[in-house]
């Protein structure tokens, strides 16, 4: 019997030790591309491969947490199946591409992958960790730190205006709207600064909510964006409409750049009010159904063109409004994506008047959780949460800072029927 023990340990012990074998278990393996040289708003390539030895049984899910002073994204959904041969063995598995945006200079550790490996079926079997990358991030002279860096190969920026301010004559009441499309290449457009659309005395100004068209080719995103503001001129006179700029940092040519977008110089007229004489009646009976008819005929189509005008500058009004921005901002930080609800914060703000700007920032339960948004995308401080967004909805429910809004904009189109004299 003793013997019969002594056999099945002997057996055992090799058994045992291949399964503590090193590299009997997955590897995860974590490379920073690039992995020095880095400045504030350049996008760093964080591979993650989790290895197999033999096979892999199912493709595993992986995760890296949030990083204070950076932003981390993932924009494909799809791993890349990869092979490799480690001291001998052969090795498969899938390579992760994520993205990190560094927000601050200085040393910024990028926390160990999670991966969570699953069996055949699908379902969790067990879990793997990789290791803590760190990355240097330094700020090149001449750079503003305090808000979004675009750091980029290339960037453009283009801007049209409609109608043609070459070949129209603008009257009091009339408007033109401004439109700039910018494109950086392998940085998303929250890398892109927050335009400030200014007009002088005279002139009021609507800016729409930006459209953002981001693309993404394996791991590389192509920042795209759109901005568009209308100038309504309250007045006859000369306006400068003033230029615009977008500095960014060429990692080519190492060295600050800015994409300027000139202004423009409109000249407007007094609207002519004065109606068009009509036609003096004829004697002649059927002459004068045939003035009446035209005149019941010109005044219906002119009556349906201003109609639609004006519809169409309420609408303008109202989208520009800041009540209508409050409603997107409590719709955006609902859904608690940290980017989406500081762009419609922004252009709340801008609605607001000074006053108004000044309260939102001093108010007790506002102003922590602004400052708790800002932080997450460009500073130190936690991440932005689905709950945090949920707490700043809540905040400005209460929140009383923008009753006082700016005076709306008169009617840019004269009445329908106007009164003249005698």
């Amino acid at each position: 019997m003793k013997r019969f023990a002594m056999l099945l340990l002997v057996l055992a012990v090799p058994t045992f030790a291949m399964a503590q074998q090193p590299g009997s278990g997955p590897r995860v393996r974590t490379l920073a591309d690039p992995a020095d040289g880095i400045v504030i708003g350049q996008p760093v390539q964080l591979h993650v491969e989790v290895l197999f030895p033999g096979e892999m049984p199912h493709p595993p899910q992986v995760r890296v947490p949030e990083a204070p002073g950076a932003q981390i994204l993932r924009f494909e959904t799809q791993a890349t199946t990869i092979r490799d041969s480690i001291d001998g063995r052969d090795y498969v598995g899938q390579r992760f591409e994520f993205v990190v945006f560094p927000r601050r200079g200085g040393e910024i550790a990028v926390p160990a992958p999670e991966v969570t490996l699953l069996d055949r079926s699908g379902d969790p079997a067990g879990s793997a960790k990789g290791e803590a990358t760190r990355i240097i991030v330094s700020v090149p002279a001449g750079l503003d730190a305090s808000g979004p860096v675009l750091a980029a190969e290339k960037v453009t920026a283009s801007e049209s205006w409609a109608p043609d301010p070459g070949t129209t004559s603008f009257k009091a009441g009339g408007a033109i709207t401004r439109t700039i499309r910018r494109q950086a290449a392998g940085v998303p457009a929250l890398g892109m600064a927050e335009f400030r659309f200014a007009a002088p005395d005279g002139v009021r100004v609507y800016v729409d909510p930006p459209v953002v068209e981001d693309r993404s080719n394996r791991g590389i995103v192509d920042g795209a964006r759109v901005d568009k503001a209308t100038y309504v001129f309250e007045r006859a006179g000369s306006y400068v409409l003033p230029e615009l700029s977008q500095p960014w940092w060429n990692l080519a040519e190492k060295q600050a750049r800015v994409e300027t977008l000139p202004g423009l110089t409109v000249a407007v007229v007094a609207a002519d009010r004065r109606p068009a004489e009509v036609p003096r009646q004829s004697r002649l009976w059927w002459l004068a159904a045939l003035v009446v008819a035209v005149a019941l005929l010109s005044t219906l189509i002119l009556s349906r063109s201003q109609l639609s005008a004006a519809w169409r500058a309420w609408l303008q009004r109202r989208h520009a409004s800041e009540a209508f921005a409050r409603r997107v901002l409590l719709r955006e930080a609902k859904v608690g994506e940290p980017a989406s609800t500081y762009r419609a914060f922004g252009i709340w703000l801008e609605r607001l008047p000074p006053a108004g700007r000044a309260r939102v920032r001093a108010d007790a339960r506002v102003g922590p959780l602004v400052a708790e948004l800002e932080g997450s995308l460009f500073g130190s401080k936690s991440s932005w949460e689905r709950q945090s967004g949920e707490a700043l909805v809540r905040a400005l429910g209460d929140f009383s800072g923008s009753a006082t809004s700016p005076t709306p904009a008169p009617a840019p189109l004269p009445p329908l029927n106007p009164a003249y004299p005698p």
